[in-house]
C-alpha cells in the first residue's frame, strides 16, 4: 500500500523575551507565558489555504511555523508547496497574561485605552542577525510609545478641527487598497465628526485621507475587536522584504538559517526606596531613647542600608527623624526576577548603625531586607520611579 508523506519545515520563530526573568524569556516557577501569541480570526484561514501550522514554543515564551515542504532545489534546501502571494500577512494577537508586566517592564504606567503595541517584521535594519530579529521600532527593545498604533471597533470616529467637505475624507486599507466612504459627515461650529463604518473591512492597517493628505493612522481588529489584545504582531510573507527579515524567497526555497523574529521588553529602572517605622519597643528605638539629643543626631546620621555589592547599588538617607527613616538608592536598577551583584553573588541588603564610624565597627540591626516588589511603584514625581518598600522595626 502506498503512503503520502507530507514534510513541514521550520518557516520561522517568533520570541517574546523579558530580560527580567533570569531565563530571559518567562518566569521561573510559572506556568504559563506572561504574554500568549493567539493566530488572529482573519489568519487562521490563510493558515489553512497555504498549508501552514502554527506550534508554540514554551522555552522562547513564542511560537513556531511550520510550512508544507515539496521537494528540494539544488542546493538541497526545501522547496514550500505554496507560495504565498505578494502582501500576504499573517497576524498574531498579543493577550497579557500577566498584568503587573507592565509595572517590570519599560511601558507606560498609564497607556491609552485605544492604544495597543504593534509590531510587523517590514523592519529596515541590515546589521539585525538572522537568529534575532528585533520587530520593535528600535535594536535595543520594544518602546511603549513608539512601537504602539491607535486600534478601531467597527465604528471609526475622527474628530477633525475644521469643516470637511463632501467627498474629501475617506479611509483607505493599507494592504489591498480599499476605500470606504464616510457613513457620517458632521460639520458643526467650524469642526468636523467623522464616522466610518468598518464592517465587512479586514483586519489591518488603514489610513484617514483628508483632501488626500494622511491625518490619522489606526488598526481594525476585524472579528477581534472585542477582545482586550495587548499587541499585534504582523508577520508578511511577501519575498521582497530585506534580505534578512524574510522568511518566504521567491525561489520557494527554505534555506537552513531561518528567521528568528524576537520582541525583546526592556526592564523598567527605579530608584529604591525604603520607608522603615520605628515602634517605641523596638530595640534600636529604645537604645536611642536613652541619648542625648546630639548623641541621638550623631547616631541617626550613621545609619544607613548596605549592599554586599556598592557597585550595584547604593543608599542614602533622606528622612530622618525618631520614628521614621527612609532611605533612596543613589543610582536606578533595573527591576529583575532575582538579583546578582559580582560574580553571580545574590544581591543582599543590610540595615546597619554606625556606618562609616571610625570608632565603632558597623552592626546589623536587620539583616536580609527584602526587595521590593514589582507591584509598589510611585511614579508622582517624573521623571523618578520609585520603587517602595515600607518596613516596620
Amino acid at each position: 500500500m502506498n503512503r503520502i508523506q507530507i514534510t513541514y519545515k521550520e518557516l520561522f520563530r517568533l520570541a517574546i523575551a523579558q530580560p527580567f526573568y533570569r531565563n530571559g524569556f518567562y518566569r521561573s516557577n510559572g506556568t504559563e507565558p506572561d504574554v500568549q501569541l493567539l493566530t488572529a480570526p482573519d489568519t487562521v484561514d490563510l493558515l489553512r489555504r497555504l498549508n501552514l501550522l502554527v506550534r508554540n514554543d514554551p522555552a522562547n515564551s513564542g511560537i513556531i511555523v511550520l510550512a508544507r515542504a515539496a521537494g528540494t532545489n539544488a542546493a538541497g534546501d526545501a522547496l514550500l508547496r505554496f507560495l504565498p502571494t505578494p502582501g500576504t500577512v499573517l497576524t498574531f494577537l498579543m493577550l497579557l497574561n500577566n498584568p503587573e508586566l507592565a509595572n517590570f517592564d519599560e511601558l507606560p504606567l498609564q497607556t491609552q485605552q485605544e492604544n495597543t503595541l504593534y509590531f510587523t517584521n517590514n523592519v529596515s535594519d541590515p546589521a539585525a542577525p538572522r537568529d534575532d530579529l528585533h520587530l520593535s521600532k528600535a535594536p535595543e527593545g520594544v518602546d511603549g510609545l513608539n512601537d504602539t498604533i491607535k486600534v478601531s471597533d467597527v465604528n471609526y470616529r475622527f474628530h477633525h478641527s475644521t469643516t470637511v467637505t463632501a467627498g474629501a475624507a475617506v479611509v483607505k486599507e493599507s494592504r489591498t487598497g480599499q476605500v470606504i466612504q464616510p457613513s457620517a459627515v458632521i460639520n458643526a461650529g467650524g469642526q468636523c465628526d467623522l464616522v466610518f463604518d468598518l464592517s465587512g473591512s479586514p483586519m489591518g492597517t488603514y489610513t484617514l485621507l483628508i483632501s488626500g493628505t494622511p491625518v490619522d493612522t489606526f488598526y481594525y481588529l476585524g472579528a477581534a475587536a472585542g477582545q482586550r489584545v495587548f499587541g499585534i504582531v504582523e508577520i508578511s510573507l511577501d519575498s521582497a522584504l530585506a534580505t534578512n527579515y524574510r522568511a518566504v524567497e521567491a525561489d520557494r526555497s527554505l534555506t537552513a538559517d531561518r528567521p528568528f523574529y524576537q520582541l525583546r521588553f526592556k526592564n523598567r529602572e527605579t530608584f529604591w526606596r525604603y520607608t522603615i517605622l520605628l515602634q517605641q519597643t523596638s530595640p534600636v528605638y529604645l537604645e536611642m531613647a536613652a541619648m542625648t539629643s546630639a548623641q541621638r543626631s550623631d547616631f541617626i546620621s550613621k545609619v544607613n542600608i548596605v549592599s554586599n555589592d556598592t557597585s550595584m547599588i547604593t543608599f542614602n538617607m533622606t528622612t530622618a527623624s525618631d520614628t521614621e527613616w527612609v532611605f533612596e538608592s543613589v543610582n536606578k536598577l533595573a527591576l529583575q526576577e532575582k538579583y546578582t551583584g559580582a560574580s553571580n553573588v545574590p544581591l543582599q541588603l543590610s540595615l546597619k548603625k554606625n556606618v562609616n564610624d571610625v570608632s565603632t565597627p558597623a552592626k546589623v540591626v536587620k539583616d536580609n531586607l527584602p526587595f521590593p516588589s514589582t507591584g509598589n511603584l510611585d511614579a508622582t514625581a517624573p521623571p523618578k520611579i520609585y520603587s517602595d518598600v515600607f518596613m516596620i522595626l
